[in-house]
């Protein structure tokens, strides 16, 4: 029954590539906006148009944020595993990474709640670096879910069905930054089609690839150790 219980884990878990792409049909649910919806706002920027704004890029900070949390746990959790102890450390040290790149798009996303709730309340301000992609929408995404149960996997990982059902949820967060580096190397292009007269946009939307491309690399890390694990374990 154990082997059947891990399965439907797997299952429910990783639906999390596909839960973030309907994060825009959310919309009042979670608090993100649509793509469009952001780039119809940003466009006519009454005060009332600013404060959506301001209320959707605090939930996706906040999202961010909860990344940052979840992957700091699963860096403790793979330390808890008594087995494959060199594995276990490898993994851990990739989770930290992720939980610092994720924090460091929440900090870019936070300083742009800020400066939509000053233009909402008529105070001029002006958009923090590396914050274009976002205004154009990106970032409509969903908070991870079955938290308890992947933490108890990462802490008790000894089967292969445990170690694949690891695999598989760092390879939906690797498909995740995958599809982010794409998007935002095609904003970029965009970017420097179009003569601006100030600012480069299309330099952090560089940085965002940069960063996504990190994350996309260090999941997938984590996700061939524990494919690893799983060849090697009967």
């Amino acid at each position: 029954m154990a082997s059947i219980r891990f399965s439907g884990i797997a299952i429910g878990l990783f639906t999390i590539a596909a839960l973030a792409t309907q994060a825009a049909a959310q919309g009042t649910q979670s608090g993100i906006l649509t793509n469009l919806e952001v780039r119809q706002l940003i466009a006519r920027g009454d005060p009332a148009d600013h404060a959506r704004l301001r209320g959707h890029f605090t939930t996706l900070a906040d999202q961010y944020d909860a990344d940052a949390r979840q992957h700091n746990a699963m860096a403790r959790a793979f330390l808890l595993n008594p087995g494959r102890r060199v594995a276990a450390n490898r993994s851990s040290d990739h989770c930290k990474r992720l939980e610092d790149l994720a924090a460091q798009l929440a900090a870019t996303v936070r300083e742009l709640a800020v400066h939509h709730g000053r233009l909402a309340a008529g105070i001029p301000s002006t958009a923090p670096n590396n914050s274009a992609p976002f205004e154009a929408g990106e970032g409509a995404r969903v908070a991870w879910n079955h938290e308890k149960e992947i933490h108890d996997l990462a802490a008790n990982a000894s089967r292969a069905a445990d170690h694949r059902a690891i695999e598989e949820y760092f390879e939906s967060i690797e498909k995740q930054y995958s599809a982010a580096v794409h998007e935002h190397t095609a904003m970029a292009q965009a970017y420097r089609a179009v003569p601006r007269r100030s600012g480069d946009p299309a330099a952090h939307c560089d940085r965002l690839v940069r960063i996504s491309r990190e994350a996309a690399k260090e999941a997938g890390a984590v996700a061939a150790e524990h494919k690893q694990a799983a060849d090697a374990t009967k």
